[in-house]
């Protein structure tokens, strides 16, 4: 599992598609988390990167 990863879950029945936002370790447990966001298909966006540059830092950096 990777940040940007895209796959389907099923919950009570219901398919979802989630993308991994983040993956961390909890620092008191040492439990790994993964931090998901629900997409819904229909407004799922495909942008070139070059298109984001002017509202990326100027450093470039993405994290």
């Amino acid at each position: 599992m990777h940040k940007g990863d895209l796959f389907t879950v099923s919950m009570d029945g219901v398919e979802m598609t989630v993308c991994v936002v983040d993956i961390y370790r909890e620092e008191e447990s040492g439990e790994d988390v993964v931090v998901l966001a629900v997409i819904e298909r229909d407004h799922l966006l495909r942008v070139r990167l070059e298109d984001l540059k002017p509202f990326l830092p100027e450093s470039g950096d993405l994290n």
